[in-house]
């Protein structure tokens, strides 16, 4: 998977995929079937998988100290991840 940092990154190379966009701290029974049709989709019209996640995560940027603890740091997430997506964009 190429991981991506920053929409800054972004190249004309990146265009025309299909994407997936939330928080998905982990990889749970939901997250697999939005990863199943992900894969579906870019198989049948020939494009990259695109998953887009955030970091930090929306609730650490807007709460701070009062947001509630990962399930899953962004090392784990990428390990999670990698195998199940042309592409990672990390905004």
């Amino acid at each position: 998977m190429e991981l991506i940092r920053g929409l800054h990154n972004l190249r004309d190379t990146h265009r025309d995929c299909v994407a997936t966009i939330g928080n998905f701290d982990g990889v749970h029974l939901g997250h697999r079937q939005v990863l199943a049709q992900l894969q579906r989709k870019a198989a049948e019209l020939q494009l990259p998988s695109v998953v887009i996640i955030f970091e930090p995560q929306p609730q650490e940027f807007f709460c701070g100290d009062k947001a509630l603890p990962r399930v899953t740091r962004f090392g784990e997430k990428y390990v999670c991840w990698n195998s199940r997506a042309s592409i990672g964009l990390c905004a």
